[in-house]
């Protein structure tokens, strides 16, 4: 009886759904977080920071400027998560979603900037967002998770019937799916630590005599092309054109029979 009850008032402070029980349950969190490692102690070279950059630019040669960036970003140990490309009447360009690891976040950056033959600087810009407090607040909920999984574990090795075996492991999957849930975010907290972003957009004008003489290629193309669209149809026709022609042959001699008459 002792057992069950002592069962009951760990469920009730684990998984209570009050919101009065949650917020206590966070403000605890909070505090022991704080108590194990204090914000304002932490070191700038410690600290969890999440850097985005964006740069856009334009470019007399843009193919070699997409060459240059591309080399440059596997040099500093980064990769391309995503490419596109768009062209229009006025101009051609590149968009580049690069990765670096952040500690080459700002040589990655100042390669581009001194070694791209750059005609026109739009804009260059970095985001920096502080996650250490939420980084902490994370390490010190999973840590009492873990505790009490273990607790619930050790109460599971002592259950004496089926009630308590089936209301113990639901606890625990439970349990486990929250624990899953946290560790993924602290897994992606730590990659967008791990490896900053930088968003490159970077273009080239397009003159009129290059558009014009490109057109008029294309218009030539296209013509033959419809042309060709032109001869099929007719030739889907046949029996069409075949009837028509007969019935005007066969017209203009019933006319010249009759005027005979």
């Amino acid at each position: 009886m002792k057992k069950t009850l002592c069962f009951v008032l760990l469920s009730i402070f684990l998984f209570g759904c009050g919101a009065k029980h949650e917020r206590t349950a966070v403000g605890a969190i909070s505090a022991l977080a704080v108590k194990e490692k204090s914000i304002e102690d932490i070191g700038i070279n410690d600290r969890k920071l999440i850097k985005d950059g964006n740069l856009r630019f334009q470019t007399n040669d843009i193919e070699k400027a997409n060459a240059l960036i591309k080399s440059s970003v596997n040099k500093f140990g980064g990769y391309i998560s995503e490419e596109s490309n768009y062209n229009n009447n006025t101009e051609v360009g590149y968009d580049l979603t690069i990765r670096v690891p952040a500690l080459k976040y700002d040589s990655l950056m100042n390669f581009i900037l001194k070694n791209v033959k750059i005609k026109e600087l739009n804009n260059k810009s970095t985001k920096i967002n502080d996650v250490t407090e939420e980084f902490i607040d994370i390490q010190a909920r999973l840590k009492i998770k873990k505790e009490s999984e273990q607790k619930l574990t050790d109460l599971l090795k002592q259950a004496k019937n089926l009630t308590e075996v089936l209301e113990i492991q639901k606890q625990l999957t439970d349990l486990r799916a929250d624990i899953d849930s946290t560790e993924g975010r602290m897994k992606f907290l730590a990659a967008q630590v791990d490896y900053s972003t930088i968003n490159v957009s970077f273009y080239e004008k397009i003159s009129y005599s290059n558009r014009f003489f490109g057109d008029f290629w294309s218009a030539i193309k296209d013509g033959w092309q419809v042309f060709l669209h032109v001869v099929t149809l007719l030739t889907y026709l046949w029996v069409v054109i075949l009837v028509i022609v007969l019935g005007r042959w066969g017209y203009k001699y019933y006319q010249k029979y009759k005027g005979k008459k």
